[in-house]
């Protein structure tokens, strides 16, 4: 860690003061680090993934740098050092804090879906990289599920292609805790280490996701409903599908580390959401 520090002096010529662990994360270690003077920043430090790192840590910086031009809540990027054992990135602060227990969801999720449709929005820019083409493949019904033809069905409807649609610019890890609140109100969307060129429903479908296990069908329902509202344009269900495949019994375990305690976990429930949402899929189409 005495080598992130010194780094920071380096690129800041400020003394750092302080260091606190920020809560959540669990593909990079993230820290508030105060500067001599007052001044707090965000260090994230890609330990796990060692110079495997160089590439995505080297297009965030790029990608932060482009945001600066847009109107989307992202941090300004003050230095990165993709080379090295430990990649670093270093940001400015953004206001606000993961809020995952809002009295009025309604307004949550309808500021959620407001967001995404300006991600989309945004020209898309290098470097963020296209995502290569899906190659439609069976989908296998897991050991644990007490419905499997829900999952047949859905496996029998991805091994046929998606429709075509022109790529947007997507976050591709657009969920709540990538989010920042402050009185109610969305004032951050960090991690964008992922973004890329894509189909925008990499975005929803992920995002429904992740509503889904920790919350209820109904907020993933809400969300969609109120993102196709704000955007103009239908959510595919072949994408939810999709998003939906990428779920395990995995998410127990990593699902309350994100979480912190900053909400109940209904981890047993899990299975159960994510099959609801599965069959309100199935359904439109």
């Amino acid at each position: 860690m005495q080598e992130a520090l010194d780094w920071v002096y380096t690129v800041t010529g400020k003394r750092v003061t302080r260091v606190r662990r920020l809560l959540g994360g669990i593909t990079s270690d993230v820290r508030a680090v105060t500067l001599a003077g007052g001044e707090t920043l965000v260090l994230r430090r890609y330990a796990a993934w060692g110079r495997e790192a160089a590439k995505p840590v080297a297009r965030e910086a790029a990608t932060l740098e482009r945001l600066v031009r847009s109107d989307l809540p992202a941090p300004r990027l003050v230095a990165a050092r993709p080379e090295g054992d430990v990649p670093m990135l270093l940001m400015t602060r953004l206001p606000g804090r993961v809020w995952l227990t809002p009295p009025d969801p309604d307004t949550w999720l309808a500021q959620m879906a407001r967001t995404l449709a300006a991600v989309h929005a945004t020209p898309t820019m290098e470097p963020a990289r296209e995502r290569p083409p899906i190659d439609p493949a069976p989908l296998a019904v897991p050991d644990w599920t007490r419905r499997a033809e829900l999952w047949k069905r859905a496996g029998a409807i991805l091994s046929t292609p998606p429709e075509p649609i022109t790529p947007v610019f997507v976050h591709s890890d657009y969920q709540h805790f990538n989010m920042l609140w402050a009185r109610g109100r969305l004032t951050g969307l960090i991690d964008w280490v992922f973004a890329e060129t894509g189909h925008p429903d990499i975005d929803t479908a992920h995002c429904r996701l992740n509503l889904a296990v920790l919350f209820s069908v109904d907020h993933a329902e809400r969300f969609r409903v109120l993102y196709e509202a704000e955007s103009g344009r239908m959510v595919d269900p072949w994408w939810d599908l999709r998003g939906l495949s990428g779920y395990g019994q995995d998410w127990k375990q990593f699902i309350p580390v994100q979480v912190a305690g900053r909400a109940a976990v209904d981890a047993a429930g899990m299975d159960d959401r994510i099959e609801g949402l599965m069959d309100r899929i199935l359904r439109r189409m």
